[in-house]
């Protein structure tokens, strides 16, 4: 499995509004760059930015998760790569997401998901603590997060460390250096084919040999666990942002086809 991209895939213009622009504002342009880095480094298969190999950790029929190391900040850090299929609409994404109630469903030692603000229909900030299988304290995380859509309905979301915009909490560790990028591709017969590739610093001084594989395993059970999920009838109802087929005539596809004409 490769992490390349389709290069029309990096010509995805995120235009965040003035309101996110506050919202988001420390570091709000140095952010901006990591993730267009992150972008790009998805199409170079990160070639430059790790010395190591992606290697198998697990893989299921529909599910497959790779890893590898990559320095950041001094470190060497994890980073996953999972691709899997389901059967459904990419809708179900956005509403299992929205579910923050049932994370738990599926986020691996998650004990609470919050919405701490949704500045527009593509963003969102989100509080995340997770229970502690760690060595040491919870972890917690604070999340800035903004999805758009391709002409050909490729689905693109950057996720990245919002950690500013949230005051830390006593005994708790606050997860640094986070970002993500998720894909979902349509496939015939209904099916979507979802990609993530994803890096954290666990914080703290837990040892990488203890915390890597707590981290791996977390994933994968995280990962096997969403795939059922996006598939629940509950889940399939449209999404408003979210354009399914080029042949509808939804709201989402004239709002779609408009943004292509503009281009």
């Amino acid at each position: 499995m490769s992490a390349a991209t389709d290069e029309k895939d990096n010509n995805i213009v995120f235009s965040r509004t003035a309101a996110t622009k506050s919202l988001f504002r420390p570091g709000y342009q140095r952010l901006k760059l990591l993730l267009w880095l992150l972008c790009a480094g998805l199409s170079m298969g990160f070639a430059q930015a790790s010395e190591e190999p992606w290697r198998l950790y697990k893989k299921s029929e529909q599910v497959s998760l790779q890893q590898r190391h990559i320095s950041q900040r001094g470190k060497k850090l994890l980073q996953v790569q999972v691709q899997l299929d389901y059967q459904g609409s990419m809708s179900a994404f956005l509403q299992v997401l929205a579910d923050t109630n049932n994370a738990a469903l599926w986020l691996h030692n998650v004990a609470q998901v919050t919405v701490l603000a949704k500045p527009s229909l593509y963003e969102d900030l989100v509080y995340t603590r997770f229970n502690a299988p760690w060595p040491l304290t919870e972890r917690e995380l604070v999340s800035c997060s903004e999805w758009r859509q391709q002409a050909d309905l490729t689905f693109h979301m950057q996720v990245w460390d919002c950690a500013e915009l949230h005051p830390d909490n006593p005994g708790k560790l606050r997860l640094r250096g986070f970002s993500a990028h998720w894909q979902l591709k349509p496939l015939p017969d209904n099916r979507v084919r979802l990609t993530y590739i994803g890096i954290a610093d666990a914080g703290g001084k837990v040892p990488r040999f203890l915390s890597d594989p707590v981290a791996l395993s977390s994933s994968w059970k995280s990962f096997l666990a969403l795939q059922q999920q996006l598939q629940l009838a509950k889940y399939q109802q449209p999404h408003p942002g979210i354009c399914e087929t080029l042949q509808s005539v939804t709201e989402a596809c004239q709002r779609l086809k408009a943004a292509e004409e503009k281009r």
